[in-house]
């Protein structure tokens, strides 16, 4: 199992041109910064990407910002942590406070504007959520569109401002590797709380059908390739090709079979392989139970402590002790 380093940039400035030249590097687009005041002038710009994954924070003391973005296929979203702000296009615009959650649309020019900003942004692409609709929902690929710029409730503003937050630290606040499971289970997490915050067509779009085979053998060579292949970053859809299905079909077998999903599946034998490391790992050599759940993919140490002490009846620090 590999790890990457996070490629990370930090830039502290009062020149309005370093500024425009960082906000570029997040993506192309023409951006436009004004201080209301020289004194107390402070940009600060942090970037964080690890393959086709990134976060940032903009944040403008005494200033505003505005740029034009022109088509991308990067889905940009975020939160207003501070100031206020606007999105627009001209099919629509929506205004932006604190804590509101913002999509940047999908596939079409626009406009943004903030005063006094600290905006919190993550970026992956458009390619990867729709793969993962298409997995969670049986609507195709090509199908996904995303319809708005705002969240859908005030209840998934509050996840998605959760979720691009616990990113955000992730890949921003932290100092350390990442291994290429946890990058995939970061990616899998943004894409799937994007497609049940904004509105898009997996909300409208009537679902496809539950065809395709479904038979035990279909589960079987699902099985053995998630078995042999659990240290590498998997999707479903590789998962159903391997087993000869399209995804749906794939979901439809361990529903049937199983009474449970591909990825659920996934998870459980990499929280095996993890019981597997912490029995034989010798906590004198500083190895922890944050690194091993790490290794194996588990981003949230809480939550795979919680399964792990379902699955084997104690905590997974008390295995490594032992």
């Amino acid at each position: 199992m590999s790890s990457r380093e996070v490629q990370r940039h930090e830039v502290s400035t009062t020149d309005r041109e370093v500024a425009a030249e960082a906000l570029n590097r997040i993506v192309a687009h023409r951006p436009r910064v004004s201080f209301d005041q020289q004194a107390g002038v402070r940009f600060l710009v942090r970037t964080a990407t690890h393959g086709s994954l990134g976060a940032d924070l903009i944040r403008i003391e005494n200033g505003s910002y505005a740029s034009f973005t022109p088509p991308t296929d990067t889905v940009l979203a975020g939160f207003v942590a501070a100031g206020t702000g606007r999105l627009g296009h001209p099919g629509g615009e929506v205004s932006l406070g604190r804590d509101d959650a913002m999509l940047g649309p999908v596939g079409r020019a626009f406009e943004a504007e903030f005063a006094h900003p600290a905006v919190v942004l993550v970026r992956l692409p458009f390619a990867t959520v729709a793969r993962v609709a298409e997995e969670l929902t049986g609507l195709l690929a090509a199908e996904l569109r995303f319809d708005g710029m705002s969240a859908v409730s005030p209840a998934m503003r509050r996840h998605w401002v959760g979720t691009a937050g616990y990113l955000h630290r992730q890949l921003v606040d932290t100092r350390q590797e990442l291994p290429e499971l946890v990058v995939g289970q970061l990616e899998r997490l943004v894409a799937t709380a994007l497609i049940t915050t904004f509105p898009n067509t997996t909300m409208t779009a009537a679902r496809l059908p539950a065809s395709g085979d479904a038979a035990p053998s279909v589960v079987r060579r699902a099985v053995a390739y998630v078995d042999g292949h659990a240290d590498q970053p998997l999707t479903v859809t590789e998962i159903a090709a391997a087993a000869g299905v399209g995804a749906r079909a794939l979901q439809v077998a361990f529903r049937r079979h199983l009474d449970t999903t591909p990825m659920a599946y996934l998870r459980r034998v990499r929280r095996e392989y993890a019981h597997r490391d912490l029995r034989a790992a010798n906590p004198a050599d500083g190895t922890t139970v944050t690194g091993i759940a790490r290794r194996w993919g588990f981003t949230d140490v809480s939550r795979f402590s919680a399964a792990y002490r379902e699955s084997y009846g104690q905590s997974p620090s008390h295995t490594l002790r032992t």
